[in-house]
């Protein structure tokens, strides 16, 4: 396993993956990326390729992590110590060492292409908008120009429309909620169901994101009665639950601050403002866009690694998409009069 490293600069800062075996050249340029199949080889080598590992030997997880470099560049943002992580969220915390130390970081770059990949591991989509048509239970997914790169029927007569990521591979899929029941049913192919749970109780509206940052969308739902978020990381059992909003507010949810993981919030259509939240009832920013009558939507529509908002004329079928939370970024008509606005990395 990895144990040595290089000073970045004599100014106090932590120690890198490993303890210092000796200096290296302080000019070495950093690399600042690299992809999945490059950090999976200097796994294997610092650990095997177990990225859950823990030997007490005061480093951790896949890439061997040190506990003090996993608290300084913000890993227990997602878990306590790299080994508690997922794969992806070692890596995020990988890549902010690699970008500000280098691949002498890790003994075990060399022969990995860590030096020399530049990829980035785990590139933003952009999000895009599509339509929901109830009356046939279609899923068209669009382009953010008004064409179609996808349709797919999925669901029954009167149940909501949802999509996410829900297994981390590749794009969005679609999913749907029966509201009489509570029942989610959610598919990895956009034709058949992969999974189905009961979350919430019966007339909640459905919600999906990327709660903790490993990779994968999971669902939740909000409680129109009492303005409060549920909100689940393995569809099943509750992760956290936090009153967020007013009476007839509805929910969006979106990664407003850019740090891999979804956060919810509110729109209040009486006066057409967005209250983007945080996982505990608080609030990050508060923006007004779009007119009376439009239906609230969100995304990352510029792929920057942070959502904005967006909104859906119902009487046009047109977008309206910004990228600063204030102004129009474009616009363009998609869909039928009844169809429902659904975004997703298609």
């Amino acid at each position: 396993m990895s144990r040595t490293t290089h000073a970045v600069t004599a100014l106090s800062r932590p120690l890198a993956v490993a303890a210092v075996a000796g200096l290296m050249l302080a000019a070495q340029s950093p690399a600042q990326a690299a992809s999945v199949a490059t950090w999976d080889k200097v796994a294997q080598c610092e650990s095997g390729g177990v990225w859950n590992i823990n030997t007490n030997n005061t480093y951790y997880g896949g890439l061997q992590i040190s506990l003090h470099n996993w608290q300084y560049y913000g890993g227990t943002s997602y878990a306590a110590r790299p080994d508690l992580a997922t794969k992806q969220q070692q890596i995020l915390i990988a890549e902010k060492i690699l970008a500000d130390q280098g691949a002498g970081a890790w003994s075990c770059s060399p022969g990995t292409g860590l030096a020399t990949d530049h990829a980035d591991p785990y590139p933003t989509a952009v999000t895009r908008v599509g339509v929901y048509h109830p009356q046939t239970q279609a899923f068209y997914e669009g382009n953010n120009a008004g064409g179609t790169v996808g349709s797919a029927v999925f669901g029954n007569p009167g149940w909501k429309p949802l999509t996410g990521n829900w297994d981390g591979v590749g794009s969005a899929s679609v999913g749907a909620y029966d509201a009489s029941t509570g029942t989610f049913y959610l598919s990895n192919d956009n034709a058949s169901a992969a999974a189905s749970a009961k979350f919430g109780n019966p007339n909640w509206v459905p919600i999906s994101g990327d709660w903790n940052g490993d990779g994968k969308d999971s669902i939740g739902a909000y409680d129109p009665s009492t303005s409060k978020f549920y909100l689940t990381n393995d569809n099943s059992t509750l992760a956290a639950s936090f009153v967020y909003g007013s009476p007839g507010d509805l929910p969006v949810t979106g990664d407003w601050n850019g740090d891999n993981k979804d956060e919810v919030g509110v729109y209040h259509p009486d006066n057409q403002t967005f209250y983007q939240g945080d996982l505990s009832g608080g609030t990050y920013k508060v923006s007004k866009f779009g007119n009376p009558g439009w239906l609230p939507i969100t995304g990352d529509w510029d792929a920057n690694g942070t959502s904005t908002v967006g909104a859906y004329d119902p009487a046009t079928s047109k977008f309206y998409l910004s990228n600063d939370n204030l102004n129009a970024a474009t616009s363009f008509v998609y869909g039928s009069p009844g169809d429902l606005p659904i975004t997703g990395t298609w």
